[in-house]
Order: structure tokens, then C-alpha cells, then sequence
């Protein structure tokens, strides 16, 4: 009976939406929740979907949204792709698996993906949302700082440690590198955690350029800001230093490599030819690529009488485990086996690349669809981008970095917990940047807030 306290959650959304309105219940409550929780801290509920937090409190939100926004909403070609994406993967999910199962892998779709794309798309509607929405999600990770270090000590998050008890079996795995736990926080794994930090580093990073941090501070964020004066560096130097400590405490290589080459990715945007140097981008990421392949492959083959070692072996892993389930996939080329009753190999239960794990659970279509949201989602932000005037940090390269930052990671683990409802979220919020009656494209000037009656209730959050 403990687990029905999810339902909080939802209580929770709805007194901020009655007391302070949509944009604020998703800043202030879904956030929050969303990110500083597990989502196996879940309710189950026979005969029902079985909601965790962060489903209990969006449905709410969606309620609202779809009620207030619902004439405004457009289908475009990326509302198209996300349709025959979401139809695809639950019409064979229920030829796999039954109509039962099936049905909650429906809610989840579209509570966990399409509900945040809709938020990203229609909520997070201004440059005062984009602020606000970006210095959020900076901010818990910044309260999460002290819980990685706990963790780093103890082997445990704080998280779990204070609220399964809510929860019995929901408890959170354990991965140790050279002899120190990796932190993975509320984020299910090391690599999923670190490829949060990845984003909200990014977008970390867009609020630097466009002078918010300059700025004076309220809040949590300038305690901290006059707590560690004595450093005498800027707010925003403080901020990098805590999330790449985090990232360096996931001991997490796929999302190191994506994360410097979303950075690379970003940085094109803010030269003054960016089309020369999205050019030298693209050729650079070409021969990196091929050489990085030829260097791995030589890594992962010892000489003979040669031991490996533990990292070349942990790379071997994922060759040999894509190659022996070849055969499975092909079995099932169309449909796959379904979400959770694919073929295990005994010592190969774990697929550690989301791609190839998509295409065994739900056939390759399912593959080849998500990989053309994300190359025209990438492409369409990147054109979006190089329409900003020069000296301008375009937020449409922030988002092509994330994107392609995120699809390099995930071919090294699946793509689970938080990362997949944050991906939609920012697909939503890339249409919406693209897609508003601005440019959306503002100077450092222009990013500070006017406190106009009409904006008053951003005074708070702001901060």
C-alpha cells in the first residue's frame, strides 16, 4: 500500500496548476519529480497501467494541456514520425507479447514520451520558458552534487536510501570500476546518469553565453554563489566544475566521447562562418569515426599470448554480443520478439547498444524510424541554427549537439529510465524554438527579463 504514495505527486500538480498555472507546475513540480526520482518507484495496479513518479504527475499536466493548447497544436513532420514511431512499436509489442502488456506499454509511450514532447512543444513556448526551463534542470543537478558524492562513499544514493522504504524491491544496482562505485544517482546506471549530466551541461552551457549567469542571483543558486566566493571564479565556471565532477564519477566512456563531440557540434554554432565549419565538423567527425574504428578494433584483438584488459574486454563484450544475437534478429527481422520477451543468451542477458536492442525487441523498422526522428531532428535544428545573426549562441546548436551527444551514447548501453522522457522533451522544445512567431533568437541583452505585468510570474523561477 506504501507504493499509492505516487499519487502525491499528482496531488502536487494539481494545486500548482490551480494555484500558479501550467508553465509553473511543470517548472516546479514535474521537474522536480521527473528527475529526482527512480522510476522504478512505481504503484502497481491490477488490471491498470502501473504509473511511477513521474507518470503520476503529468497526467494532470496533459489533462490541462491538451484541454487549454489542444486548437493551437500542429502536425508536422516530426508529429508524424513520433505516430508511426509509437503506433509501429506498440502494434508489434501486442503481437509479441498480448494485448495486456501491450496496453501498458501504450501508457508508458505516451505518458513517458509523447507527454513530454507535448510539454517541450507547447509549455516551454517563450524565451522566459527556455531560461527557465534550462536554469531548472540546472539546479537540481546541482543539489544532486552532494547526493553523487554520498553515493561516491557509501554505494548508494541518498534517494534510495531514504524513500524504499516506500518502495520494497525497488532497490538500485551497483557498478564498480577500479575499485570505486560508479554513480548513476536516480538514473537506473552509470551511463544513463552521465548522459544526463551531458545535457544539462549543454544547456548549462547556452545560459553562460546568453549572459544569464552574469546576472545576480536568488535562490538556492546564489547561496551558493556567496557560500563559495572565496574560489573567485564566476558562478558559471562553479556550475561546469560540479557537472563535470559528476560526469567523471559515472566513470562513463560512451557519454565522455558523445559529450565532446556534441561540444564540437555546439561550438560550430557560435563562429562567424558556421557553414565553413560545419563543414570541417563533418569531415573531421568522418575521419574520427574511421580512424576511432580502426583503433578499437585493434584495442579489442589481442596478439597472441596477449591478455587484454578489463576495458578492451568490456568492449569485446558488446561485439561479440551483437554478433551472436545477429541471428535472433534476423529471426524476427519485423516485429521482433517483443519488450521483454526477447532471447537471452546465458552470460550475454545484458544488449548493451539501444539501437540494436530496439531492433531485437520491435523489429528494425522500429530501429530505422528513432534513427530518422534524430538525424532530422539534428538536420532541422542545425538549418535552424544557421539562420542566427553572427556573434549569436544559437539554442538550435545547443540541441543538435544534445541530440548527437545522446546518439553516440547510446551505442553503448539501452536507452531506459530518464534519458528516454528527457530526449522527448527536447525534441519537443527544439519544434517549439523552430517554430514560434520570434526568431527565438535573442542577444545577451535581451535575455534580461522585463518584469512587465505579463511576465511577473517568472520573477521566482528565474532564480
Amino acid at each position: 500500500m506504501t507504493r499509492y504514495i505516487v499519487f502525491l505527486a499528482t496531488l502536487l500538480a494539481l494545486r500548482m496548476i490551480a494555484q500558479r498555472g501550467l508553465s509553473q507546475a511543470v517548472l516546479l513540480v514535474w521537474i522536480p519529480i521527473f528527475l529526482a526520482f527512480p522510476f522504478n518507484f512505481a504503484v502497481t495496479i491490477p488490471g491498470l497501467p502501473d504509473p511511477n513518479l513521474m507518470q503520476a504527475a503529468i497526467l494532470p499536466i496533459l489533462v490541462v494541456l491538451l484541454r487549454d493548447k489542444g486548437p493551437l497544436m500542429k502536425f508536422g513532420r516530426m508529429e508524424m514520425l513520433l505516430a508511426i514511431y509509437v503506433a509501429f512499436r506498440v502494434f508489434v509489442d501486442f503481437l509479441g507479447r498480448g494485448y495486456s502488456d501491450a496496453q501498458n506499454y501504450a501508457f508508458y509511450m505516451l505518458s513517458s514520451l509523447i507527454g513530454p514532447y507535448l510539454i517541450g512543444r507547447y509549455v516551454i513556448d517563450k524565451r522566459q520558458m527556455d531560461i527557465a526551463a534550462a536554469r531548472m534542470f540546472v539546479l537540481m543537478f546541482v543539489i544532486f552534487f552532494p547526493m553523487f558524492v554520498y553515493e561516491l562513499k557509501f554505494w548508494v544514493s541518498p534517494v534510495y536510501k531514504l524513500f524504499s522504504i516506500f518502495f520494497p524491491g525497488a532497490g538500485s544496482g551497483l557498478s564498480v570500476r577500479y575499485g570505486v562505485a560508479r554513480t548513476a544517482g536516480t538514473f537506473e546506471h552509470p551511463i544513463l546518469a552521465c548522459v544526463m549530466i551531458v545535457v544539462v551541461y549543454r544547456l548549462h552551457r547556452w545560459l553562460t553565453w546568453v549572459g544569464e549567469w552574469d546576472k545576480p542571483q536568488r535562490g538556492w543558486l546564489g547561496w551558493l554563489d556567496q557560500k563559495t566566493r572565496w574560489m573567485r571564479i564566476p558562478l558559471a565556471a562553479k556550475i561546469s566544475i560540479l557537472l563535470i565532477l559528476m560526469a567523471i564519477m559515472t566513470i562513463s566512456r560512451g557519454p565522455w566521447i558523445g559529450g565532446l563531440v556534441g561540444a564540437a557540434m555546439t561550438a560550430v554554432g557560435n563562429f562567424k562562418n558556421r557553414k565553413k565549419w560545419l563543414v570541417i565538423f563533418a569531415l573531421a567527425l568522418v575521419m574520427g569515426g574511421g580512424a576511432g574504428k580502426m583503433a578499437l578494433d585493434a584495442y579489442i584483438t589481442p596478439k597472441e599470448g596477449q591478455v587484454i584488459s578489463g576495458e578492451a574486454q568490456t568492449m569485446l563484450y558488446r561485439k561479440e554480443m551483437i554478433d551472436r544475437y545477429k541471428e535472433f534478429m534476423y529471426e524476427k527481422m519485423w516485429t521482433g520478439w517483443g519488450l521483454t520477451t526477447r532471447p537471452k543468451i546465458k552470460g550475454m542477458e545484458s544488449i548493451d547498444n539501444a539501437f540494436f536492442l530496439m531492433a531485437l525487441q520491435h523489429g528494425l523498422p522500429a530501429m530505422l524510424i528513432f534513427i530518422t526522428i534524430f538525424l532530422y531532428a539534428i538536420i532541422s535544428q542545425i538549418k535552424f541554427g544557421l539562420k542566427a545573426p553572427p556573434g549569436e549562441s544559437p539554442l538550435g546548436f545547443t540541441f543538435a549537439g544534445i541530440y548527437l551527444a545522446a546518439f553516440i551514447s547510446f551505442a553503448t548501453v539501452y536507452m531506459g529510465s530518464h534519458t528516454e522522457p528527457m530526449l522527448f522533451l527536447l525534441l519537443g522544445w527544439g519544434e517549439s524554438i523552430k517554430n514560434r512567431p520570434e526568431t527565438g533568437i535573442t542577444t545577451r541583452s535581451a535575455t534580461t527579463p522585463q518584469h512587465s505585468g505579463s511576465n511577473a510570474p517568472f520573477r521566482r523561477i528565474l532564480y
